[in-house]
């Protein structure tokens, strides 16, 4: 369902109704207080005015200085009420959110830059939380104002009432003008303020590479662009605002003007007291703020629309998996094949484990629903095209080609990363695309020639996601040693507590690699996928890997550019440009592989 302002308010902010109620509570007390003080300040300058004993007068100051302090401690306590809820919302959406992009699909994540995303995560949810609580506060204590001071004033002298409203009802003209220039600039301003931050987190992230190839200055000219556009829409923005909130405040200033007049001018006639004129005065001061910070309520109130609309990209996401009743549950979204009795649950159960046919894969399709075989190659350039295999229970598969064949692209599709088309690739008989995606990668466990690790320790590293397993530190030990890196970390000052940095930053390449191979065996999947997992590993360490691979009882699939891998492997697979072009044993097409 697309998130709209309205929905987003129904789904945070009601549940937070009692605060919001108390506040508005403890809000109203706060302006009957404060518009109780005029009146008294009234009867003292009446006084002085007829010159009256002034004695009396004494227990009036004391009784305004009284009512001032508790308006200043209902007025906090309306402030924390109505704040509060707005933080609560804007956390709660937040987590939301974020638990939401965990679950969509890699694919469709594809679509959103990572610095967009993190700015509609934290931008945006900024603007809901601030129209929630500031926009909110503001608008009530108008309308409290508008109530209950335009009632004072049309008790005191309805001609005077009218005529100073006169110019602040001019206010609503001007906002009612400005709201459409303030919805777009804000849409717009937003979009560039994402697109800026996406352009500066691949900067963090690849200042590296950046640096290696000295070209700061190159990728700086490029970010200057998207940050002008960001100066631009500001621009744009301040300027109605410039031209708004001065013309309140000068609206404002002629209401006072009014009643200076007009007041006079009764006062002369004997229809109006001094006293009355000062009322009229705070009253009109009273609610010049809250009608000048009307341009600003609507402001948030614009941007909070547009944050709505950028967030609902993300609520509207498919996702791969529903949490239900507090358990992830597998949406199901696409309908099952029931033409195709390979793919039914109720197969017979066999030694295969997985099987590929006639496979036809490119990333032009990527996000789009596939029927049949994915299309027809004379129209479309295939990444993969034509792959055909069956993997037993304990069989070892290679996969060799060139940088670009197509061998990470296929461990994707094998993995659900990227959705294969419907009918192409089965896991013990059934279509992967009627599974769990989960349950699927527990059971296919891939390792990524690319390695991402996160900051914390090692020990961390390791154990996450199977927090709830009870592994023991003989199990990390194990996996550890299986992966040839047990006796470094032993190494290490702080050995499994050492923090390993961003991305393994403190791990050279080959460390980063094992690491990820003991994580890897720690999950102890039925199937091992490895991409190339062996690349930055020593001649040495690749021996004792492969012939940890194939001692190992399981399956694996290994893609490697380095020939000795993949010797002992029951069947190779030679990939070039997305298509098998040769498969069989070691003996039978290593004349192959070396010509290649």
């Amino acid at each position: 369902m697309t998130i709209t302002l309205a929905s987003f308010t129904r789904r945070y902010a009601f549940p937070l109704w009692g605060w919001y109620f108390c506040g508005l509570v403890a809000l109203a007390a706060t302006n009957l207080i404060m518009l109780r003080i005029p009146q008294l300040a009234k009867t003292i300058v009446n006084a002085v005015a007829e010159s009256r004993d002034l004695a009396p007068m004494e227990q009036v100051a004391l009784a305004i200085i009284g009512l001032g302090l508790l308006q200043i401690v209902i007025r906090s306590l309306s402030r924390i009420l109505i704040f509060w809820p707005g933080r609560t919302l804007e956390s709660a959406a937040k987590s939301d959110l974020f638990s939401r992009v965990m679950r969509i699909p890699q694919q469709v994540l594809l679509k959103f830059g990572m610095g967009d995303l993190i700015s509609r995560l934290a931008n945006d949810m900024g603007q809901l939380r601030a129209f929630f609580a500031f926009a909110f506060l503001q608008a009530a204590n108008l309308l409290f104002l508008a109530v209950f001071t335009v009632n004072q004033m049309l008790a005191a002298h309805s001609g005077l009432t009218i005529a100073c409203l006169a110019p602040l009802a001019l206010m609503i003209l001007i906002t009612k003008f400005s709201m459409p220039r303030l919805q777009k600039f804000s849409r717009e301003n937003q979009d560039a303020v994402g697109q800026l931050t996406t352009r500066v987190t691949e900067a963090f992230v690849n200042v590296h590479v950046l640096q290696a190839n000295a070209a700061e200055k190159a990728f700086v000219d490029r970010t200057e662009s998207d940050n002008s556009a960001v100066y631009e829409t500001n621009i744009k923005l301040v300027f109605i605002r410039n031209v708004i909130f001065p013309l309140m405040t000068c609206l404002a200033g002629l209401a006072q003007v009014t009643v200076l007049f007009y007041g006079g001018y009764e006062v002369l006639a004997g229809r109006l007291t001094i006293g009355d004129i000062l009322a009229f005065n705070i009253y009109i001061g009273l609610l010049s703020f809250p009608l000048t910070a009307l341009g600003f309520v609507l402001a948030l109130y614009q941007r909070a629309v547009t944050a709505a609309e950028r967030i609902s990209a993300i609520d509207d996401a498919p996702v791969e998996y529903e949490h239900v009743g507090g358990t992830p549950h597998f949406t199901g979204t696409r309908p099952a094949s029931s033409s195709s009795p390979s793919s039914s649950p109720s197969s017979p159960p066999s030694k295969e484990l997985l099987r590929i046919a006639n496979l036809n894969w490119c990333f032009s399709t990527i996000g789009l629903e596939h029927q049949g075989n994915a299309g027809d190659q004379s129209e479309t350039p295939f990444q993969l095209s034509g792959i055909n295999l069956q993997i037993q229970e304990g069989q070892r598969i290679g996969l060799f080609g060139p940088i670009g064949s197509g061998k990470s692209t296929l461990f994707s599709l094998i993995t659900r990363i990227f959705d294969p088309p419907r009918g192409t690739i089965f896991w013990q008989g059934v279509d992967i695309l009627d599974m769990d995606p989960r349950e699927l990668r527990q059971q296919v466990g891939l390792a990524q020639q690319t390695v991402h690790l996160f900051s914390d320790t090692i020990e961390a590293n390791l154990r996450l996601g199977l927090e709830d397993r009870g592994l023991t530190h003989g199990d990390l030990e194990k996996a550890a040693s299986d992966a040839q890196i047990l006796d470094e970390i032993r190494g290490f000052e702080k050995g499994w507590q050492t923090e390993i940095g961003e991305n393994g930053i403190r791990l050279s390449g080959g460390q980063k690699q094992r690491l990820a191979l003991a994580r890897l065996f720690l999950r102890k999947p039925k199937l091992m996928v490895l991409d190339d997992v062996l690349s930055a590993v020593d001649h040495l360490t690749e021996a004792r890997l492969t012939d940890f691979f194939y001692r190992k009882s399981g399956s694996l699939i290994i893609a490697s550019n380095r020939p000795s891998a993949l010797q002992k492997c029951d069947e190779i697979l030679i990939l070039e440009r997305g298509a098998v072009t040769a498969r069989g044993t070691w003996a039978e097409i290593a004349g192959h592989i070396r010509s290649i």
